[in-house]
């Protein structure tokens, strides 16, 4: 054991070691253009994105070239290692439109209805649970928008049953990613 080093700083620096390694590298740009999937997904110029769990960015990025300099990206992540690199690579590219914040998405803090766009890829567990996650990101979600998740493992049933509960319908499924609107 490191002397001087937290458990919990030495937890964020593995994990986040990991994620990067994963979700960061030359092999994965090569196969998904981040900003082309999230276009297909539903996002626009000019929309404000919710990300949840950004971890390197991968989708950060991409969701900063879908907006455009005229939309808007929050990045939610708790991993404090992650949110400094996201926020390099943003300042490298001079993505003003894209901000990270190192919170807990289920207080984003957000006003209502003010998100026309919110996704979700591969987030295993959420600190509080899921369910006050999705309730999160319905109040926040205006009532034409869209949220697209992309569960990493689990229950896909629960998932609808629970975004059914909020008053969200499961539309459509694309590139792995299940797609709910506010129901009419």
């Amino acid at each position: 054991m490191n002397k001087g080093i937290p458990d919990r700083d030495r937890m964020f620096r593995v994990a986040f070691s990991m994620i990067r390694f994963m979700h960061d590298n030359a092999l994965l740009r090569l196969l998904v253009d981040p900003a082309r999937l999230l276009r297909d997904l539903g996002v626009r110029p000019r929309d404000t994105v919710l990300e949840v769990g950004c971890g390197p960015g991968f989708f950060t990025v991409g969701a900063a070239a879908a907006v455009g300099p005229e939309g808007r990206v929050v990045a939610y992540e708790v991993n404090p290692y992650a949110c400094a690199y996201v926020e390099g690579k943003l300042a490298a590219r001079k993505l003003a439109q894209a901000v990270v914040r190192n919170v807990n998405a289920i207080q984003s803090g957000l006003p209502d209805r003010s998100v026309d766009f919110v996704f979700v890829t591969g987030v295993p567990r959420v600190v509080g649970g899921l369910s006050a996650l999705l309730t999160e990101m319905c109040r926040v979600l205006k009532p034409e928008g869209s949220i697209a998740f992309r569960p990493s493992r689990g229950d896909t049933a629960a998932l609808n049953a629970m975004l059914g509960e909020l008053g969200m319908a499961h539309t459509d499924t694309r590139r792995r990613f299940l797609i709910f609107q506010p129901r009419l």
